[in-house]
């Protein structure tokens, strides 16, 4: 298995189970809050489509626009352009809203679709070039993604399980 191929395998796994813990939720299921010390499952997916969506195109593409931004969802979902989550005031987090559920899903199949063909040809000359991503600093592309879309990725597809599991909903899916 050489680079692209090991990208495009695992963050296409990643988006498809993204897509398969959020298909079959409802609103209050979506928005849902055990506690105080959490944010709900809209968020956590919002969240991470939007960083892989900044990572693949505006980080790694040298500033193409983001899907987020040539489709006009900040405009039409009436949410930040920019922002992503990180750094996000936890009254702001837990305030975000989406359009609806299928409305979401159809942005990640739209960011994935976008994401894979570059990742299924990008060189690894040019995944060893450094590009700066705040708070991370510096590093190679290849570094970037690794980071910010499957280890970070990862681990919010894990709150979301859990948010899944608490709720008494299939969780892990196995």
């Amino acid at each position: 298995m050489d680079t692209n191929e090991y990208l495009t395998h695992f963050i296409g796994n990643l988006n498809r189970q993204y897509e398969e813990a959020l298909a079959d939720l409802t609103d209050a299921q979506l928005y849902f809050l055990p506690n105080d010390q959490c944010c709900h499952i809209a968020w956590h997916a919002w969240h991470w489509v939007r960083t892989q969506d900044n990572i693949v195109n505006f980080i790694c593409q040298d500033r193409k626009p983001p899907v987020w931004t040539r489709q006009g969802l900040p405009e039409k979902w009436g949410l930040p352009k920019v922002a992503q989550g990180t750094g996000m005031e936890r009254a702001e987090a837990l305030a975000l809203r989406l359009p609806g559920r299928d409305a979401f899903l159809q942005y990640l199949r739209d960011v994935w679709a976008d994401a894979e063909p570059y990742l299924g040809k990008v060189s690894a000359a040019e995944l060893q070039t450094l590009t700066r991503v705040n708070p991370f600093g510096e590093r190679p592309k290849l570094q970037h993604i690794g980071q910010t879309i499957i280890a970070h990725g990862n681990g919010h597809l894990g709150q979301i399980i859990a948010l899944r599991s608490v709720q008494g909903l299939r969780g892990d899916p196995f």
